[in-house]
């Protein structure tokens, strides 16, 4: 740990990457998940990286880790950690590019993606009673509600919440493509889904849309101009064998 962070001390007694990695070489095989709940400084993902250098294997891991803040007074918060999270992500970069460095034959995969627990992307609606004086604020509500993706909320953000919903793993790739102008989202190598959040969308959109995905579409609830528009979008959409979800 000191090696990888140039002499500090960054975190108090992490575990040995030896003794991690002598577990995984026990009890997993070479295309297993490594699931650590109390990842803390990311030391199962450095010892299933090195460990799939050696012997060419596939291993994955998930990581899970609160946030928890690093004193102030701590060598971790004077290198400019604010939590100990910061800390397992710098690790896993450095461990990859060392492992990278000492491997240079090794083409597996030493990417990563960090995901944080948070609400919805969606606005709720605020179902609270009304007084008389609080009935201008319907219209407002209202509005709020025609758009309803929080406006601090990514494409991206968005998409990730989609597929934890449906069940699609966050592993799968995700790729940004271009229908006549509108932003779709192919998930999976086999484009199993589209997402398009984008309104104004044609039903010549919608045709192209569904001869490139074998599966589901996700539509922005907006992103048909009125109700006749979205039943003509099922019609189509139900004669390619493809379902239809809104947001």
């Amino acid at each position: 740990m000191k090696a990888l962070f140039e002499g500090k001390q960054v975190f108090d007694f992490p575990k040995p990457v030896r003794l991690l990695k002598r577990i995984c070489q026990i009890v997993t095989k070479p295309d297993d998940l490594i699931l650590d709940f109390f990842s803390g400084s990311a030391v199962t993902a450095h010892a299933v990286m090195q460990l799939n250098a050696e012997d060419g294997g596939n291993r994955r891991f998930i990581l899970v880790q609160l946030p928890e803040l690093c004193p102030e007074d701590s060598e971790a918060f004077k290198a400019g950690y604010r939590n100990i999270c910061e800390i397992g992500k710098e690790r896993i970069r450095r461990a990859a590019r060392k492992i990278k460095e000492a491997n240079p034959l090794f083409a597996g995969d030493m990417g990563f993606k960090v995901f944080k627990l948070d609400s919805s992307n969606l606005k709720l609606w605020d179902g609270s009673p009304l007084t008389q004086d609080d009935l201008l604020t319907l219209s407002e509500r209202l509005n709020d509600m025609i758009d309803r993706v929080k406006p601090d909320r990514t494409d991206e953000d968005v998409i990730a919440e989609i597929m934890l919903k449906l069940g699609v793993p966050l592993t799968e790739p995700v790729s940004k493509l271009d229908f006549e102008g509108h932003a779709v989202y192919s998930i999976g190598k086999d484009s199993l889904l589209l997402i398009c959040l984008q309104d104004k969308l044609s039903t010549e959109d919608l045709e192209k849309m569904a001869e490139y995905v074998p599966g589901t579409i996700v539509l922005s609830e907006s992103a048909l101009a009125d109700d006749s528009a979205m039943s003509n979008a099922h019609y189509i959409l139900k004669n390619h064998g493809i379902e239809l979800k809104l947001i």
